[in-house]
């Protein structure tokens, strides 16, 4: 039998990276965790969910870059992601 993680066309790695949620023309900020990534998208985890728009930008503190997202599911704290663009330095700004 099959599982999803089979049916994946892009290899998804498990990580544990801080990450924020970049919304409203970067006006406002929620932490998130990353736990899994692949340059398609990933599985995030955000405490308050939902106020995360279907789409944003997702920034990675540690690596100092940002990329915008569009969220295809959600389920209680999690969220996934695909990514819509293509990673960026992230703007100067102390989040």
């Amino acid at each position: 039998m099959q599982t999803l993680d089979d049916k994946r066309r892009i290899v998804r790695h498990r990580v544990l990276k801080e990450g924020k949620i970049v919304m409203h023309n970067n006006l406002s900020v929620v932490d998130c965790s990353i736990r899994d990534l692949s340059e398609g998208g990933a599985r995030i985890r955000c405490k308050d969910q939902p106020a995360v728009p279907t789409d944003f930008r997702l920034l990675l503190p540690a690596d100092r870059r940002i990329r915008d997202a569009h969220v295809v599911w959600r389920k209680d704290d999690q969220l996934g992601l695909q990514f819509t663009g293509e990673w960026k330095p992230a703007p100067p700004r102390k989040w």
